[in-house]
This record gives C-alpha cells, structure tokens and sequence, in this order.
C-alpha cells in the first residue's frame, strides 16, 4: 500500500501546513491572558516561548531526519518500542484528534455567527468541518493547495491589525518590562508555549513529501519561529496601543475595537482568528488519517479503514473521523471541560514518541549516520529530559481544577487504549494472524532503512 503513496509534498507546501497547525485563534485570547502575567514583557515571552517549542520539537527534527515514514506518530512507537506502545500511542491520539476537530468547529461558529447570525454556533462549525474534509477527499495536493491560500489570507488579515495598530502607539505604555519579576515571565512563556508548539505534526507526512530527511527539520525551525514573530509583534501592537492594564486577561479583538475601522475589524475576526481555525483543522485532517492507515495495514485496526482513493486518501477513516467530529456538534453538547482533558491526554503521546525517537540511533545506525540533521548520543537525551520536564509542566498547568468529568474521561480513554491491542492480538490470533509479527514489519520504512 505504502507504494501507492505519491511523494507531491515540497518545501513550501510543508511550510504553510506547519504555519497552519501552529496558528490557531487560541493565541488571540492567550496573549491577553499573558500580558496579565508579564505585561510589556508578553512580546519576550513569545519569543522565548518559540524557543522552547523548538526545543520541545528538536527529537522530532532529529527523527524526521534520520527515519521519515507515514503515519509518523504511529509508526515510531510500534516499530522502535513495540506494537502494544503504538497502539495505546494511536488511540490516545484518536481522542485528541477527534475532540480537536468539534472545539476548533465550535470556535469558528463563535467568530462567525455575530456577523452571520442565520445559522448557530455550531451549525457554523458543523459547515466548516464539512467543507475542509471534503477538500481533503480530494487528496493532499488539493488540501495542500487550500492550505496555503487560507494562510495567506490569514497572514493579510494579521497585517491589516499591526498596520493599524502602528500609528497609535504610545511608547510609555512598554515599561517597565517585567513588573512581576522573572517568576510572571516565566509562567507566560510556558503558558505561550502551546500556541508556538505543532510543527512536529508534520512529521505523519514523511512518507508524503519529496525530501523529508530535508525539509523536515527546515520546515519545523521556520515555521515555529515565523510563527513567534508574528504573535509577539500581534502581542507588542497591542499593549503599544492600549495601557496594558486594559489589555489583562483581554483577547487581541479589545485593543482592536480601539484603532480598527469596523471592515477592519471584520476582516481581522473571520480572515485572522476564524481562518486560523481552518487551518489548523484543515492541517490536523491532512496528517492524523496518516497514522491510522498505516494502523490498518498492520491489521491493528479494521483493513478497510486503510483503503486508498484513486487520490490516495484513506477516505474510510477520513469518513469515521468526520463522523466522530460531528457527533458532539450536533448533540449540542457543551465540551469545555473534554477541551481540558485533552490538553492534558496530548501529553501522554507525546512522551512515548519522545521516548521511541531515542532509540533510533541504536535501532538503526547506518540511517542515523546518513541524517542531515543529527544529534549525539549525549544531546539526544539531553532534549529528550528537557523536553519530557517541559511536557510535564505543561501537564501541571494544565492539571490545575481538573474537575471529576475530566478525570474520568482521561482514565476512561487511557484504559481503553491500553486494554485494546491484547484484545485485539487475541482476536487476530483466533484468524491465524499474528498482529505481533505484522507490526515489526520494517518494510514501512522503505529501503534506506533496511540496507
């Protein structure tokens, strides 16, 4: 199957699905909340906060680099670690993916309803998860295509606020920098750490792209510091607009009602925030399916979930997905507090990606000397620590007032996705098949990683 996969996927295309991922209207809220807590400092913050997002991101550069392959997130886990680690890997995955799609359709009704009032909320989010995945139905050429003009209209939309915003600023109201000392600074950056963090995801479309052991390291470092730039010149527009104590715990649309005409203004919520939401759903829709197709060619989960389109897209998991995304949108249930609960379960994968990115020196040390982007025995666990602390944190801040439907919700999700492969290896046994020989199929990889 994994031959049948077209290689279309170049540098710029990657740039803008990072850029995409990245982005989201989380940041028009968060920096108000950040400003609360440094101030004038919210524009260091951001960029400190891409910095430890690069750092956060530098093993996945690392693999990328060294061992890219479809359906990334999968792949590493059950190949490096065994199949019981990728599979409970994938179904955590599954969760987030799958509640992402329902917040992020949510929150485009939110900015869009106030202007267009003829459907609700959710029905506006019901229409945009509808029209992004049947770009994506079209393959990932199409998606890709989509992606960019969506970008660029979301870029113009942020040139429109800071071109605004720099006639009006007023430079008394940027000192003093830190008035909360470093102990604020350093609670925002980790706080803005989650609205510079996503690049890594492109790594599920290794097996897509026409160089990947290039570009992926090359597309995460400038698309997150891209990313950084750009929040903290959104960031330092508005607190030189408005004294920052207007601005505490105030997303970016109040400073903007101060200095944006109304047409601005507009623009700047549907072309700026809302679209924001589209790409990263549109860039979370092209690479998740990756990983689960990969998954049913293993026979981890059903065959039929992996089928390709004559356009190459897994169009029956892209269909369950689609299904999954839609069920709590139009059962009008509120999913706030789920929201927090996959904060925190996006975590738990991500450590165990970490951790089977370690072991790929050992596994496989011919294609590791070969990586254009590479690190030490000694680095290499450096940034595996660091990030895994840096994780961790997050999943503190995260933690804070969990309430009981959040925790059950993650004991719930993390038992089904540990009890689920010996379920599933005793079934496929009972078939004469052996799930454990399939997974340690190396052939995923292709023939660099097997001469």
């Amino acid at each position: 199957m994994k031959d049948k996969l077209p290689r279309i996927l170049g540098f710029w295309d990657m740039f803008f699905i990072a850029v995409g991922q990245v982005i989201g209207a989380g940041a028009v809220a968060l920096t108000g909340v950040a400003i609360g807590m440094t101030r004038p400092g919210v524009f260091w913050a951001y960029i400190c906060a891409s910095l430890l997002a690069l750092m956060t991101n530098t093993l996945a550069m690392v693999a990328g680099s060294a061992l890219p392959v479809v359906g990334a997130y999968y792949v590493w886990p059950s190949r490096l670690c065994g199949g019981w680690i990728g599979s409970v890997a994938l179904f955590l995955v599954l969760m987030v993916a799958v509640v992402s799609i329902s917040l992020f359709g949510s929150a485009f009704g939110l900015y869009l309803r106030p202007i267009f009032p003829v459907f609700s909320q959710n029905g506006w989010g019901i229409i945009m998860i509808i029209l992004i995945f049947l770009t994506n139905y079209f393959g990932l050429r199409m998606a890709s295509i989509v992606q960019t003009l969506l970008v660029l209209v979301m870029l113009s939309a942020f040139a429109v606020y800071i071109g605004f915003a720099v006639p009006e600023m007023q430079a008394q109201d940027l000192a003093p920098i830190l008035p909360n000392g470093i102990s604020g600074f350093l609670t925002a950056v980790f706080v803005l750490k989650f609205a510079t963090t996503g690049a890594s995801t492109i790594v599920s479309l290794g097996g897509d792209m026409k160089n990947p052991g290039r570009d992926i390291p090359l597309v995460m470092i400038c698309a997150t510091l891209t990313v950084g730039l750009i929040y903290a010149f959104f960031a330092f527009a508005s607190i030189a607009v408005l004294p920052w104590i207007e601005m505490v715990d105030q997303p970016l649309t109040v400073a903007g009602k101060a200095f944006l005409p109304s047409w601005a203004l507009s623009f700047f919520l549907i072309g700026g925030a809302g679209v924001a939401l589209a790409t990263t759903l549109n860039a979370s829709i092209m690479q998740v399916p990756r990983n689960f197709m990969v998954a049913a060619w293993d026979q981890l989960i059903p065959e039929k979930l992996g089928t390709l389109s004559k356009n190459g897209v897994p169009y029956q998991m892209l269909n369950l997905v689609l299904i999954l995304g839609l069920i709590p949108l139009i059962a009008g249930l509120d999913i706030g507090a789920i929201a927090r609960a996959v904060g925190i379960i996006t975590t738990l994968p991500t450590i165990i990606i970490l951790w089977s990115i370690t072991r790929i020196p050992l596994r496989f040390p011919d294609v590791y000397a070969r990586a254009i982007f590479k690190l030490s025995p000694f680095w290499i666990w450096a940034f595996f620590l660091s990030s895994t602390l840096s994780v961790l944190i997050g999943l503190v801040i995260l933690a804070q007032g969990l309430t009981v439907l959040v925790l059950v919700t993650i004991i719930f999700w993390v038992c089904v996705s540990v009890a689920y492969y010996p379920i599933r290896r005793v079934y496929l046994r009972g078939k004469g098949v052996d799930l454990d020989h399939k997974i340690t199929d190396l052939s995923i990889f292709g023939e660099k990683a097997l001469s």
